[in-house]
């Protein structure tokens, strides 16, 4: 199993190997993905709008530390294409297993943030069997009431505490997927449960969630946490809704420590 040790050579090269465009065909879609890294598997599922290279502070560091890392464009976003009107998170779902399907996975760790949160819940309770664990970054998915208000009023609280560099790819990946692709996706989403899912799910899981996020409720964090099987709420200090990406170093080392327990 991996030791979490990083040697400088390793992460080189598994930058290097991070930055190759990969494409596989996947029913009518030709999905793009990243991938680095061997042993064990775990798979990055980019929130809304944006896309694999999203993760481009945490695929090749976990890739380093003794993992086969993959981060596919869901269908509509980053190169994949996509329906204009977007799709809904048991869409998203199907689209995610086909590709698990196409790729041959045995048993990964799911890693979502933000909105792909609710996206990895509804795969793994759908195909168990291919869910050894369950990340939940900075998850959404809140069933209180006005939850879109809530969301759109933390992103514009968070938006001054993220860096420069993330707000200009944040921004052409919004540009590149449309406003009404992302819109209907962004409220299609809130038409989800994620508690009601974490309830169904058989598979064990971690929530983490950033000491800075003013988008998701703390309450509904640990709520998350506890209705997963074996599930804990992990703090991440200092960390904003960008969390993957201010504090990335804290970030990946919190999911070798999971995986290391699951796989």
């Amino acid at each position: 199993m991996p030791d979490g040790r990083v040697e400088t050579s390793q992460l080189g090269a598994c930058a290097a190997e991070w930055t190759k465009e990969r494409w596989i065909t996947v029913e009518r879609w030709r999905v793009r993905y990243r991938e680095a890294g061997t042993g064990p598997t775990i798979v990055l599922l980019h929130g809304l709008a944006v896309s694999a290279d999203y993760w481009w502070r945490n695929g090749p560091a976990l890739a380093a530390a003794g993992y086969r890392v993959l981060a596919p464009d869901l269908p509509g976003f980053g190169r994949t294409n996509g329906p204009p009107a977007g799709l809904s998170i048991p869409e998203q779902a199907t689209a995610l297993d086909a590709w698990a399907q196409r790729m041959h996975l045995e048993p990964a760790v799911y890693v979502g943030h933000s909105l792909s949160c609710q996206t990895v819940l509804q795969h793994a309770v759908w195909q168990p069997r291919r869910v050894a664990g369950l990340v939940l970054a900075a998850p959404t998915g809140d069933p209180a009431r006005h939850r879109l208000l809530r969301q759109a009023i933390g992103l514009l609280r968070d938006a001054p505490r993220e860096s420069w560099r993330l707000k200009v790819v944040v921004a052409q990946a919004y540009l590149r997927a449309g406003f009404r692709r992302a819109w209907n996706t962004w409220v299609a989403a809130a038409r989800n449960d994620a508690l009601a899912l974490a309830t169904d799910a058989r598979s064990p899981g971690v929530v983490l969630l950033g000491t800075r996020d003013p988008v998701v409720g703390r309450d509904f964090a640990a709520a998350l946490a506890a209705s997963l099987p074996g599930g804990e709420l992990r703090w991440i200090e200092g960390g904003s809704h960008a969390g993957i990406y201010d504090t990335a170093r804290e970030f990946n080392g919190e999911v070798v420590r999971f995986t290391r327990s699951v796989l």
